[in-house]
């Protein structure tokens, strides 16, 4: 269980509350999530969300990650995940964010 303020996602069970609410993702908004999470406060660029979530034999187009970033921002709120201009993603702690 990885626990960010208002944010808890359980990885074994693949369940995210925000403020105690559910959060309805699918399988892949959860993948690119998880790989976030799990290095909460670090930079997270397009190509390590690829090699993780997809696989090394994706081909298509690297703005993929921004979709399922921007469906995450739009289900969990806009300030939770920071873009850092030109090296990837960032899932701000709380402490952050204030």
């Amino acid at each position: 269980m990885h626990v960010l303020g208002e944010l808890r996602v359980d990885t074994a069970a693949r369940r995210v509350l925000l403020a105690g609410t559910e959060v309805v993702l699918t399988a892949k908004e959860f993948a690119v999530l998880e790989q976030l999470v799990v290095r909460a406060g670090e930079v997270v660029s397009k190509a390590e969300i690829l090699e993780h979530v997809w696989d090394f034999a994706y081909e298509g187009d690297l703005d993929i990650v921004e979709v399922y970033v921007s469906a995450l921002r739009r289900k969990l709120g806009a300030g939770l995940i920071g873009t850092v201009r030109g090296a990837g993603y960032r899932l701000e702690r709380p402490e952050a964010a204030r």
